[in-house]
């Protein structure tokens, strides 16, 4: 007897209930009821590291980030649908259509198998939260390529990555919140520096994944690293190079394959990460999170050449920049110095990837206590603010996670919620208001698609030829090779 298809009924349904859950359970003024959802085990909470920032000028606004003229639109079809309206992402002037683009020719087989986003964030982003959620409802729709980049070793205890497991042993681990110092983080934002015996062991739930990328500093004198796939060798990699440079080299591993063990020999090595990546078309979704990281580090300490060549290697088709928690801490450097920050921070994306879409996400909510009252500290509403405002100037979109999740108050309504939706701190949310945040995010990005797909039909079939990667590796990107 055939089984019954459950698992793609609940995929239509739960983004049936993405779309009915933006325009029946959020409100512009008291946000989205928690009750729609059912309780979920509360995440343990931690404190937020809050570093103090360098004061530095605010720098001038580079010709780079100059918005882009309007594009000519048949709106015609929008305003008979009003329902497709994004009530909290600002994309006008077509600032997402490169993202909404690429999803479209994913869907229809044209030109592409594999979208990429990266989110950088702070410390919810650390553990995938909300960006773990965004990125199973997305490949539920638009196909999974895979769990995308992930670092080789814990730089936290909590750090965490949906459906992928990482123990390791030997590395000397460097953070750009860490050092908060200018240096090659790579595309992660850590450093792991592996004498021989150094290993790093990764459980895959999945089990679906044929490839690995590993992202290093080649280097004179560099190692070797052995890759064992279920205790077999599936390749090695070879670090050393007449000059010192960002590289990457792809290793297949078989389909089924439960763990990969990477070891060093020979000599030491320098790893940034691993990305894997598995055969047929799909959306990846790499979640970069700092803990207690803020937009300068982004802006102050990842070396800008470096990082260029990171995020030209990796091409994604949109990037979501997603801070201000931490800075919220500091309201005269909001004040005075986070704007520049911010300006200087999207510059170097755009000047990395100057045809890909990037989105500035708003904090949450963050609360603080007086006496027995919980209320919102006041720096977020100005950091959300200008947020709005630089992603106007700069041709950025802009979702506005604080106003989504309620506004004002609603960490204070979240935590007296049973169960809470937040932790002690006021800053992490559980599960659940993880979740809330992830729907209200994914599902404002689809109404984007879905309103662009109306005034941006699909060629028929044959108009258009289709056209593959040429590489036969799975999740194809950009050479990579930086001095």
């Amino acid at each position: 007897m055939p089984k019954f298809p459950t698992k793609t009924m609940l995929a239509t349904a739960t983004f049936a209930a993405i779309l009915l859950a933006v325009h029946y359970a959020v409100s512009a003024t008291k946000g989205f009821d928690p009750a729609a959802l059912r309780p979920i085990t509360a995440f343990p909470s931690t404190k937020a590291s809050i570093l103090p920032i360098a004061k530095v000028p605010p720098p001038p606004v580079p010709a780079i980030l100059a918005v882009p003229k309007p594009k000519i639109r048949n709106n015609a079809a929008v305003a008979a649908n009003p329902t497709l309206d994004s009530q909290f992402l600002n994309d006008g002037n077509g600032v997402l259509d490169h993202f909404y683009q690429a999803l479209a020719d994913l869907r229809a087989g044209r030109f592409r198998s594999t979208v990429r986003i990266v989110h950088y964030g702070d410390s919810p982003t650390t553990a995938d939260l909300i960006t773990g959620d965004t990125r199973e409802l997305l490949q539920e729709r638009f196909g999974n390529a895979g769990p995308g980049f992930i670092l080789i070793a814990k730089p936290w205890a909590w750090y965490g990555h949906r459906n992928v497991d990482v123990s390791a042993t030997g590395w000397k681990i460097d953070t750009a919140v860490g050092s908060m110092r200018e240096a090659n983080y790579g595309l992660g934002g850590a450093i792991f520096t592996g004498p021989v015996g150094a290993t790093s062991t990764i459980h895959l739930a999945a089990q679906d994944s044929t490839a690995i990328e590993v992202e290093y500093l080649a280097e004179p004198n560099g190692g070797n690293l052995e890759i064992e796939a279920d205790g077999t060798t599936a390749g090695a990699i070879n670090t050393a190079s007449d000059i010192k440079k960002n590289d990457a080299a792809t290793v297949l591993i078989p389909a089924g394959t439960k763990q990969v063990k990477l070891i060093v020999t020979g000599s030491s090595v320098q790893l940034f990460g691993v990305v894997f990546s598995r055969d047929g078309r799909g959306l990846t979704y790499d979640s970069i999170g700092l803990n207690g990281a803020s937009t300068t580090v982004m802006s102050r300490a990842f070396n800008p050449d470096t990082f260029s060549a990171a995020l030209e290697h990796r091409n994604p088709d949109l990037v979501v920049i997603n801070y201000g928690t931490n800075e919220s801490g500091f309201p005269s450097y909001v004040e005075k110095q986070y704007e520049g920050e911010l300006i200087r921070a999207i510059g170097r994306v755009r000047a990395a990837l100057p045809d890909a879409s990037i989105l500035i996400m708003s904090p949450m909510d963050r609360g603080e206590r007086s006496g027995d009252q919980i209320t919102t500290m006041r720096a977020i509403p100005e950091i959300v603010a200008i947020q709005q405002r630089v992603a106007q100037q700069t041709g950025c979109g802009f979702f506005n996670t604080y106003q989504a999740m309620g506004g004002s108050g609603t960490m204070s309504r979240w935590y007296n919620h049973h169960p809470a939706m937040v932790g002690a701190d006021l800053i992490h949310p559980s599960p659940q208001g993880a979740r809330i945040v992830a729907q209200l995010l994914t599902g404002q990005l689809l109404i984007g698609y879905e309103r662009y797909m109306q005034t941006h039909p699909v060629p028929q079939p044959g108009s258009t030829p289709a056209i593959s990667d040429t590489s036969t590796q799975p999740d194809k990107v950009k050479p990579m090779g930086v001095q």
